[in-house]
């Protein structure tokens, strides 16, 4: 009530009065009511929350009052109806809009009068869980903070300053109705077994290619022997405990643990489990037999047969206990290929992570194995490391096309839920994604190229035409790397490369267009001066990657220059415009390449003057 008391106050000047329903009286009757949530005024004008769905909402005009309202407390997997019809309200009848956290990106039209139609709405949503997870503070952002010179202080300060707004607020995730739960306990399970049991029961994890099992240099990451059936009883046993411990926990995880210095077991019984016929891979592992540490790679086959081997036998104990559980797994990493020989057990719902928009090949491939893995498994969702795309250069991406066409089909498919990982707060760069996300996700079947439209009008007025066609042109080329682009695993510097001088002016040109057309209106200035801030930083890492690139040839001196210009550049982002680009996460995932060009973030260094 207080979010949709602010914004009609802010758009016309009305000032609402919030009554609670059990206080209307006679004094109100002939009078106008809007009712918001479900209340014994709402069922004696007929309407009801009878049919809905978990988050859905119902927005009606019963004579003499405007209802929003929706199921709230009667679902446990998502009580937001009611907020969500507040929203929809707003966006879709009086064309309010958010395009990216804080003041700048709420877009609040100015009306003298509001009137409200005829409106007849009732939607549940098709997505059950519709989930991005926000980055927030970690220890890979501590790394990037220490070599920006911040503290952790600055940056949980500088970021809620960032996302404040003077209106009641759910915050921009919540506006665009991302929420609702499978309950689904997922995530990497095992991060402990090492230090559990590493100890007394050595011969549970990964034998190594030097037939070792030690685990030590693995850290949180320790690699299982997967065919090993004391193991298997004993993560039984402890998926049992935390089901019995908690009789609301509906699941489990079954993830295996991620990356790590190690590779996947090797032993004749693991290896006996694997699909000769399935698909060609490349393990990697650290190789500490000699002197020093050396990386190698050798070829093998999918470890997709094992895995669910290995999850299915866990499914089997465990359900006999808790028939009702549900035991969540992994198509990820060398595991992501759909299974050759097996089937999963119904009980488990499986983790879909493979899809990229830096590779078409690879994105073909990723919904061949959604195709493939629906059929094997009973329970699939969407968990996604797209938005990641880019992370370590934060520069412009723009995949807006491509990612609705796909949300669509996967929700024609079987896809019963999403987790993306992550929204990395590039919203000068990555926010048009981030916008057109939250939308599909609320409803799969939008139409990307009127979403594209609404962002660009609402947010930008009479510099609509040149913002829109500067983010086609910024789709163009991120369609370009994805075509020439064999495996996202490609490297990295493949992004930088179409960011020539030639294409930063073209893009620079379309904004300095939509400045002129916008010239007196403050918001949309302000708004415009945000992406340019994106096409800044766009500008300066291609320039740095470039130098990257030439290797030992390049002009070490004409590089640190640029490499002392990124670096002031980012320290004045993230406490001027912080939410333009993540430069702390930047730092730490990019970090470590300027050691090539002799450039050390530890260096003291004098703040260059502005200049090309």
């Amino acid at each position: 009530a207080e979010i949709l008391r602010d914004h009609v106050q802010a758009m016309s000047g009305a000032e609402l009065e919030i009554v609670a329903a059990s206080a209307v009286r006679a004094g109100h009757q002939g009078r106008a009511l809007i009712l918001v949530g479900m209340s014994p005024l709402v069922s004696k004008l007929g309407l009801s929350a009878e049919g809905l769905g978990p988050g859905g909402i119902c927005i009606d005009t019963p004579p003499g009052a405007l209802a929003l309202f929706g199921l709230d407390d009667e679902t446990s997997s998502d009580r937001w109806g009611t907020l969500y019809a507040v929203v929809t309200f707003l966006e879709d009848h009086l064309g309010c809009r958010y395009l990216w956290p804080g003041e700048s990106g709420k877009v609040i039209p100015k009306r003298p009068t509001i009137t409200v139609g005829d409106i007849h709405v009732r939607y549940t949503p098709k997505i059950r869980q519709r989930r991005i997870r926000s980055l927030g503070y970690s220890d890979r952002l501590q790394v990037g903070l220490d070599r920006l010179g911040f503290t952790k202080q600055d940056f949980q300060q500088l970021r809620k300053a960032a996302v404040a707004v003077r209106l009641a607020d759910p915050g921009w995730f919540r506006w665009h109705r991302v929420g609702g739960t499978m309950n689904l306990r997922s995530g990497h399970a095992f991060g402990h077994y090492w230090k559990k049991y590493g100890r007394d029961h050595p011969e549970w994890f990964a034998m190594q290619p030097n037939v070792s099992r030690d685990q030590s240099l693995a850290g949180d990451r320790a690699r299982l022997c997967v065919s090993n059936p004391e193991l298997i009883e004993q993560i039984a046993r402890d998926k049992i405990a935390e089901l019995s411990a908690d009789p609301s926990r509906s699941s489990v995880s079954l993830a295996p643990n991620d990356g790590g210095r190690l590779t996947f077991c090797m032993c004749e019984r693991c290896k006996a489990l694997d699909a000769p016929k399935g698909r060609k891979i490349s393990l990697l592992y650290d190789d500490a037999t000699g002197e020093r540490i050396e990386r190698r790679y050798f070829d093998y086959v999918s470890l997709t047969d094992r895995m669910v081997t290995f999850y299915n036998a866990i499914a089997e104990r465990v359900t006999k206990v808790h028939p009702d559980a549900l035991l969540v797994a992994d198509a990820y990493s060398v595991y992501s290929a759909p299974p050759v020989k097996r089937k999963l057990h119904p009980n488990i719902v499986v983790r879909f992570v493979p899809m990229t928009y830096l590779s078409d090949e690879d994105r073909k491939k990723a919904l061949r194995d959604w195709d493939a893995w629906s059929q094997s498994a009973s329970k699939i969702y969407f968990r996604p490391n797209f938005l990641n795309g880019g992370r370590r250069v934060g520069m412009l991406l723009v995949f807006a096309h491509k990612m609705g066409e796909d949300l669509r089909y996967l929700s024609r498919h079987g896809m019963v839920g999403t987790d993306f990982d992550a929204c990395l707060h590039n919203w000068a760069t990555h926010g048009l994604n981030y916008y057109v996300l939250g939308k599909l996700l609320w409803n799969p079947d939008a139409n990307v190229n009127a979403l594209i439209d609404e962002y660009c009008r609402s947010g930008f007025g009479p510099a609509a035409a040149p913002v829109k066609r500067y983010f086609a042109r910024v789709e163009r080329i991120t369609d370009e790397i994805a075509r020439q682009t064999e495996s996202a695993d490609a490297r990295r510097l493949d992004i930088t490369e179409p960011y020539t001088p030639e294409v930063i002016a073209e893009l620079s040109e379309l904004l300095k267009q939509a400045e002129k057309l916008a010239a007196g209106d403050k918001a949309v200035l302000e708004r415009i001066a945000f992406l340019r801030q994106g096409l800044a930083f766009t500008d300066v890492q291609a320039r740095a990657y470039r130098f990257l690139e030439q290797g030992a040839g390049a002009d070490r001196t004409a590089a640190q220059r640029i490499l002392d210009r990124k670096y002031w550049m980012m320290r004045e982002i993230f406490e001027k415009e912080h939410l333009a680009v993540n430069v702390a996460y930047v730092a730490w995932g990019g970090g470590g390449y300027w050691k090539r060009l002799g450039w050390r973030w530890e260096a003291d260094r004098a703040k260059p003057e502005v200049g090309p």
